[in-house]
């Protein structure tokens, strides 16, 4: 029963790692916070545009539904009050990036767009509009439905309360700050996991690599997903923290989420060779994991902190490792598991502690060297 509470205990810990802001940031002195109002048809133009970043790549697998997004656009033509939402402003670039409110942002965005789509004829509705065609909307449509043109005017006029974060997001301070904002207002029935908010701030050639070694179909097998499984990027931030830790884990200070910030704001714009240097490090990775030592199946019930240090400890042996044979380095895996920095009571007492990153990731570097010494 003890053992099974320690393990129990455990899960919860490594699956808080996903999600925890663990930031100490106060706001920089030169980041400025104001309100303004914006109308719907200036909103739109600034992402038309490409002013306006709205991520589109998460919204599907975090969406609101048709007949939510047809209250929302109920709610803009009875002009009811509409909450505010929260935009960062790079003065730097003049780029707009959405924090809070990125469902009504949207949805403003699909409905002005005359995107072929049909509200929902839900009973809470304008009866007027329930059912209608967006297309049918638009002021240019040939029609005689003047009352749809009035309505679609009426949407684009309507003014929206927004409050504006002024940064740089050149600057990691301002970065970091900006990422404890997501996670403290992000109002979104699923809140944002860590890497949705990294996949949001930190977008750039790195993570455009994240999200492409994360289709290898090596690593999908490992991980018991097929290409088109939603996961939320979990398999995007373990490649992440292979990447992270196998390049500087001694610098690790003790703060899990900060740590892979710092990492992705450092590397957001890498040159070409540091991007082939890293997929071919994970291709020749998540080979050995994958095939040599789970033989090219799932990882199964392996705990999350056992699959991180496997991962790093074999990239940083790589080019030992490929002369080994299968069963060799099997029985450095299982070598791993019985090390204590691995069992449930250690794993139990925390798992984000300087000495415990550092231990896990020097003894998994250890022992996939093929040394038994401690040093």
């Amino acid at each position: 029963m003890m053992q099974q509470a320690l393990s129990t205990n455990v899960e919860t810990l490594e699956e808080q790692t996903f999600t925890e802001d663990d930031s100490f940031e106060v706001p920089p002195p030169d980041v400025i916070a104001y309100n303004e109002l914006r109308s719907c048809a200036d909103l739109y133009r600034l992402a038309r545009e490409g002013l306006l970043e709205i991520h589109s790549d998460f919204q599907r697998e975090i969406v609101w539904n048709k007949p939510a997004q047809t209250r929302f656009i109920d709610s803009l033509v009875k002009q009811l009050p509409i909450p505010s939402m929260c935009f960062s402003f790079d003065y730097k670039t003049e780029r707009w990036q959405v924090i809070d409110g990125l469902q009504r942002m949207s949805t403003i965005v699909r409905f002005l767009s005359g995107d072929k789509w049909t509200l929902s004829a839900v009973p809470d509705i304008d009866p007027s509009i329930a059912g209608t065609h967006v297309p049918d909307f638009l002021p240019t449509t040939p029609g005689d439905n003047l009352e749809l043109h009035k309505y679609y005017r009426r949407i684009e006029n309507f003014t929206l309360p927004i409050t504006v974060i002024r940064c740089d997001s050149s600057n990691p301070k301002h970065m970091e700050y900006v990422f404890t904002i997501f996670h403290r207002l992000n109002t979104g029935s699923t809140k944002l996991n860590n890497q949705e908010i990294r996949n949001c701030i930190y977008s750039g050639a790195f993570n455009d690599l994240l999200v492409e070694l994360d289709q290898n179909e090596i690593w999908l097998k490992l991980n018991g997903r097929s290409s088109t499984d939603g996961d939320r990027y979990r398999g995007r931030e373990l490649i992440l923290r292979l990447f992270a830790f196998q390049d500087c884990y001694q610098h690790y200070k003790g703060r899990l989420a900060a740590f892979l910030n710092e990492y992705m704001q450092a590397w957001r714009q890498p040159d070409s060779e540091f991007l082939a240097a890293k997929k071919e490090l994970f291709d020749r990775t998540v080979r050995i994991v994958g095939l040599s030592i789970f033989k090219g199946r799932p990882h199964g019930n392996v705990r999350l902190s056992v699959l991180e240090a496997t991962l790093v400890g074999v990239a940083c042996n790589l080019d030992w490792l490929q002369g080994q044979a299968d069963n060799v380095i099997r029985q450095m895996y299982y070598d791993l598991l019985k090390a204590d920095e691995f069992s449930d009571e250690i794993l139990s007492e925390g798992l984000s502690g300087i000495p415990r990153v550092q231990g896990r990731m020097s003894t998994a570097k250890r022992i996939f060297s093929g040394r038994r010494d401690d040093k």
